[in-house]
């Protein structure tokens, strides 16, 4: 049965455990396998945002999954997990560069392989520089390290938050002002619900402030980043503004079950099934007529 919409289930967000979304009904967390099940259930892809870190081998076997299914592959992280804490982004000098550009290499070679079009960036601060200085050297980097990733065929997105520690960019006020400062068409946002309902709290005005910025949206609902529909965020609204404005991208199902376990798994997947129609009814009843989409909102 498919959804509506193009969603994407997770190989493993969260550190350490990295636990894939559907590894209890599936008992694997064999990326192959669970790339198999998410098309047996009608997703449009998989999310595997630490796919650096996996073997040339199974990035392969994964790669090759995905053409046999038709599955896409969404957003990579362009710097890897044990490096997400460090300046990276905001570091100017020529050893920092040089470091910086080999993680994005690697980052967007490996996309590439997985077909996917986008690498995430979590900016981290550096406690001992002024954060005015911090965002333009961090925009200058996202101008060059665009150039990078477009000629692997990506675009880099920012992701705002407070989840992980010592981020620069906090909010989605930092996002879209560091967007316009970096002023490429090869650089948007990544709208995840979780965090800016921490961050910014109202999301429908969030996301009419990041408007014309977001590349890539991730639906979670609050508390405790569970399924959609198992909370209390407006995200039925939410998505049905981002696609009735014209988005048309992968939607990444970032989240954590309500329940961990196959009974909460396969609960958890009919909820899932019910925000889908909640979101197509609520589309179809805003509109009627067809309008131009483009990917970018």
């Amino acid at each position: 049965m498919s959804f509506t919409q193009r969603y994407t289930a997770h190989l493993g967000y969260a550190p350490p455990a990295l636990r894939p979304q559907f590894s209890e009904t599936v008992g694997s967390t064999d990326p192959v396998d669970l790339i198999a099940h998410a098309a047996r259930i009608g997703m449009a892809g998989v999310f595997d945002p630490w796919a650096t870190r996996r073997e040339e081998r199974e990035i392969a076997e994964m790669a090759a999954a995905l053409s046999d299914t038709g599955l896409s592959c969404s957003s990579i992280v362009s710097v890897p997990l044990e490096y997400i804490s460090a300046p990276l982004w905001t570091d100017r000098s020529p050893a920092g560069r040089s470091a910086l550009e080999g993680h994005v290499r690697a980052a967007a070679t490996t996309a590439r392989t997985l077909s996917s079009s986008q690498l995430a960036v979590l900016v981290a601060a550096d406690p001992d520089r002024s954060a005015d200085r911090q965002v333009a050297d961090a925009a200058a980097n996202l101008r060059e390290m665009s150039i990078l990733a477009a000629d692997f065929g990506a675009e880099l997105a920012i992701e705002p938050m407070v989840a992980l520690p010592n981020m620069l960019l906090r909010n989605i006020t930092d996002a879209v002002d560091i967007v316009k400062a970096a002023d490429t068409t090869g650089v948007g946002i990544i709208f995840d619900t979780a965090h800016v309902s921490v961050t910014d709290g109202d999301l429908m005005t969030a996301l009419n402030a990041a408007r014309g910025h977001i590349t890539s949206l991730q639906v979670v609902d609050m508390p405790g980043r569970i399924e959609p529909g198992a909370g209390h965020l407006p995200i039925v609204e939410l998505l049905t503004a981002a696609l009735t404005s014209g988005y048309t991208g992968l939607i990444d199902l970032e989240h954590y079950w309500l329940e961990s376990t196959p009974a909460g798994e396969q609960t958890g997947l009919e909820r899932l099934r019910q925000f889908d129609a909640h979101v197509a009814d609520a589309v179809r009843s805003t509109t009627n007529t067809p309008t131009p989409l483009t990917e970018h909102i």
